[in-house]
């Protein structure tokens, strides 16, 4: 069921990586570094308008658990002053026992020098109905996790087939 909820999870995003791809003018090259756990870095660049140059753009780093389960995807942003990717933000993965998948998202702060800055968050569940998605907000002031949206996807899973 795990693998099920992760694959849906992986599947939801490259569809809507996908897309906004396919809606965009800009063209990108991809290049990335593996080892035995999968992708640990994947380069990200902007393809000139020629298409002869390429120019830095993103770099992602992947960090996995021992059950090779992604824990967080770090997204770092090229900083043409410094000729340098600096850290942007993080979204950092939470896997419970009751099959739930949790996304939160974390912006760099300069000050703690790491991502601690928690402002959104995204929290996937299968259920032998299908999947629900639930996104929050972090509201400062009150110090709780605001409910900005909840969708259900019925669908039958394949292992009740």
């Amino acid at each position: 069921m795990k693998t099920l909820v992760i694959s849906l999870v992986m599947a939801a995003a490259g569809m809507l990586n996908s897309v906004s791809a396919a809606n965009s003018s800009q063209r990108f090259a991809y290049n990335s570094d593996t080892d035995s756990t999968g992708v640990t870095t994947e380069y990200v660049y902007k393809v000139s308008e020629d298409g002869l140059y390429l120019y830095h753009h993103l770099k992602y780093r992947y960090i996995y658990d021992d059950s090779q389960r992604l824990l967080c995807k770090e997204i770092l942003r090229w900083d043409a002053v410094s000729e340098d990717y600096l850290p942007s933000y993080a979204l950092h993965y939470t896997y419970t026992a009751d099959d739930t998948v949790s996304v939160e998202l974390a912006l760099w702060s300069k000050s703690d020098e790491a991502y601690t800055d928690v402002r959104e968050k995204a929290v996937y569940a299968a259920d032998a109905f299908g999947l629900t998605y639930q996104a929050y907000e972090y509201d400062v002031r009150h110090n709780v996790w605001q409910m900005t949206g909840e969708h259900e996807v019925e669908a039958m899973l394949m292992a009740d087939r």
